[in-house]
This record gives structure tokens, sequence and C-alpha cells, in this order.
């Protein structure tokens, strides 16, 4: 970008270390007044280029002049070059680095069907953008919310995961899974970029763009935070994960949940499939594996994975939740509905006379539904004691407040009396966004 007007600050920002004995402006460039009192206060001559008389460059600290620009140097602002090894430049190619390593994995996790980890990654390549383009332009960069939080509260949660997750701080090993660790990837090139940053606006004592360096700070802090609710997710979803961490969150819940009398542990549910023994055999060959208990009593987690095929869409690496049941039903968000074209109701689990069909397919077979396909209504799974203490019955239909920094109240939620149930209330990912759902939230029986 090529600045028409040169400003005094200007002046003083570009030749922060010291001054040249000549300033080259170009035809169409002008000084203001400042600028120019500026300029001559401390002996510095101006030299006028005409553009159509050879285009006129000038480097960077001693304002040499070039009627082309070198091919081993590169603009720094307008016509300013400096060589392609400036602290600057170094700044400004690392962070476009990070930028295409972010829509690499935005990418990714769209063809994974993850949409909420695809919105994070967008919202974090926009800002590593923003930064950039202050960096270029000198403008102030404007702090920035990101995943519902000020800068403030995710330096909080990045530094005592415990208190807001439930678990403590990652401890990294090929055992996580691959989204935690192309995030952590992520980590570690803004903390690059970071350092590149320090060198280049430090100066001795001096320091520019404190607020650069502050948003690249907090964005290594928010990489972290997207981390750590990756692997709570995981916990609550059936992704593998160490189990320490699952006792660690289900530990945290129960010890909220018997320090306050209305409060209900709220779990994610996330895309899953409950097979019939007839389709396990079709699509495996062989029975279910079991690979870990879920929050439920006799549910387990599954080795096996589906993929689903809809009109318009597939999503790959769909978990299978066992036992068998006796007729397949397959479990979706209305934002997996709209990846894959499908129109499925909102229903109760068990209850998909009339609903949508969906293929389910593995490398060894394709089974085709006419109906099995639902998104599945809120609900609350209770303990006959539990009903008892809360006051309500089976099918009693309650309100629940859930969510701190977005809380919002569900409405509607089906209470489900059981001995075999555990208590928890679950909510769909498209929910557990839409109220800023971490690990070991619990929401508050209204009535």
């Amino acid at each position: 970008m090529i600045e028409k007007v040169i400003t005094e600050a200007l002046l003083r920002k570009q030749f922060l270390k010291e001054l040249p004995e000549t300033f080259t402006l170009t035809e169409g460039q002008l000084l203001t007044p400042a600028a120019a009192q500026f300029l001559n206060d401390h002996k510095v001559a101006v030299v006028r280029v005409a553009e159509s008389a050879g285009g006129g460059y000038a480097t960077v600290g001693d304002s040499k002049s070039y009627p082309i620009k070198p091919e081993y140097m590169t603009h720094l602002i307008g016509r300013q070059l400096v060589p392609k090894d400036h602290p600057r430049i170094i700044f400004r190619g690392l962070i476009d680095n990070f930028q295409a390593e972010v829509l690499l994995q935005q990418q990714h996790e769209e063809r994974r069907g993850n949409t909420p980890l695809s919105k994070q990654l967008e919202d974090l390549f926009h800002r590593a953008q923003a930064i950039l383009k202050a960096e270029v332009t000198g403008d102030k960069l404007e702090p920035y919310n990101f995943l519902g939080l000020s800068e403030d509260e995710i330096r909080a949660r990045s530094h005592t995961p415990q208190k807001y997750f439930g678990i403590g701080h990652l401890d990294l090993s090929t055992e996580q899974s691959p989204e935690v660790l192309s995030l952590n990837r992520l980590r570690t090139l803004i903390r690059q970029v970071e350092l590149a940053a320090v060198t280049a606006f430090t100066h001795g004592e001096t320091v520019e763009r404190t607020d650069i360096l502050q948003a690249l700070n907090r964005l290594s802090s928010v990489i972290y935070v997207m981390m750590l609710m990756a692997v709570g997710l995981e916990a609550q979803s059936g992704e593998d994960t160490d189990k320490r961490l699952v006792d660690e969150v289900i530990a945290k819940v129960m010890a909220r949940f018997e320090t306050t009398d209305r409060q209900i542990p709220v779990e994610l549910s996330a895309r899953h499939v409950h097979l019939s023994a007839a389709d396990v055999a079709t699509l495996f060959g062989h029975n279910l594996t079991d690979v870990r208990e879920l929050s439920q009593p006799g549910q387990f987690l599954c080795k096996e994975r589906v993929k689903l095929i809809g009109p318009r869409g597939e999503i790959e690496n769909i978990a299978v939740l066992g036992p068998a049941r006796g007729r397949t039903q397959v479990e979706i968000s209305f934002t997996d509905a709209r990846i894959l074209g499908a129109r499925p109701p909102v229903r109760q689990s068990g209850d998909v006379v009339g609903s949508a069909g969906i293929q389910v397919a593995t490398e060894r077979a394709t089974i085709t539904l006419d109906e099995g396909l639902i998104v599945a209504a809120r609900h609350i799974h209770m303990h006959p004691d539990d009903a008892q203490r809360f006051g309500v019955k089976d099918k009693d239909m309650v309100r629940v407040q859930v969510g701190d920094v977005r809380k919002l109240t569900f409405e509607d939620i089906l209470v489900r009396v059981n001995p075999d149930y555990r208590l928890a209330m679950h909510i769909d990912f498209d929910e557990g966004n839409a109220c800023g759902w971490v690990s070991g939230m619990t929401g508050e029986l209204l009535d």
C-alpha cells in the first residue's frame, strides 16, 4: 500500500531507530506541515522522485534511491524498501504461514463435518488477518472477543483449566486425538509469530505495537482453550481420551451437584448411531467391540465407526454406541443435517416411525434406512431417587437454565426416570454451542 499523505506520526514510526540523511517523496505523495517541519528540524533532506521518470524507491534507514525495486528488497510501507530478512518482513511471513495452516485445518474439519471447530478456526484466521493488517497500516488493533469470551477471560481459562473445564493442564502425547494435536501445532506456530513480533517491535528499552504483542499472546491462549474444549467434548462424546480426564470431569460434576440442590450435570450428546444386531452383522461381520462405558450404565462406546451418506453430503467417523438395539437409529444435530442435506424431525430416542432416511456405510457394506434419522430432543435421565428429590415424575416436561457467559433457559425438557439411569441432562452440539458449554457444566432446574 502506497501512503499518499506522509504524517509526522508515520515518520516517527518509520525512523524510530535512526534518522536518514534523505527522505524520498514520490510523485503524488504529500508531506503534512508537521511532517515537513519534523524532517527540517532533524536536517533530513527531502528528495522528490517522479514516478513517470522511473518509479522511485528508497530504503528505510539511509533513504538510498532506486529507479526500480531490487529483487533482494521488498516493501515495508509504500515505496520504502527494506531487505527481505528485515524483522518486520520475517514477522509478516510467519503470520502468513500461520494463516495458511489454519485454512488447511479448517478445510479438514469441514470435510469431517466438525462445523463448530471449523467456525472457531475461521474466527482464528480472521483475527490473524486483522493483526497483519494493523501492522502494515499502523492502525491500532482493537480488543477481540473469541469463543464469546474477552481476552482476559480467555487468559483466565487457559491458566486455570481445572476451574473452568474440570481437567488439569494437558499432558500431550500420541494418544491425543488428531484434532487436539493439530490445534497444538497451531499454538506452536503462533508462539513463533509472537517471538518474531517481539524482535520486530522491540528496540532497546522502547517497545512498539504492544497491542499486537498482546493480541498474539492471547491467540496462543485461545488455541490452548480450544484444545481444552476439544478434550472435554471427546470425554463427553465418546472419542478416545485418557480415562483419568474423564474421571476428573465426573468428579467435578458430582462435587458441584452435591453442594447445590437444584443443579443437574449437563452432557453433550454428539452425533452417533445405535445399530440393530442384523445391521451390525451386515456392516462389520462381527459383534460390537466395547471400548469404554458411557455415563449411562449399560451403554458403551464401540471401537467400530461408520459413515453417514445423505442426499448432498457425507460425514465420516461416526461413533457407534452399544449394545445392539431392536432397530437402527441415527442421532445428529441440525448442523449435521444441513451437511447431509437431510430433514430429520426432532424426536425422543426410540421414536423413529416416520422419521428421515439415511445411508450408513462401512468399508464392508452400506445399508439404506427408510426411517431412523432424528435430531434427538433434549432430555434428562433421572434415577427414581433423583426424581423424588426434585419433585418430578417420568415424562414430565421441565425447564433448565444453563450457562454462564451465554446463559440460556431450555424449555420442554423431557424427564426420563429409570432405576438404571444416572442423573444427567443431554443436549446436542448445536445447543451446547448456544449456551457456551464446557466440561463439568451444570444446569439449574427451574420447575
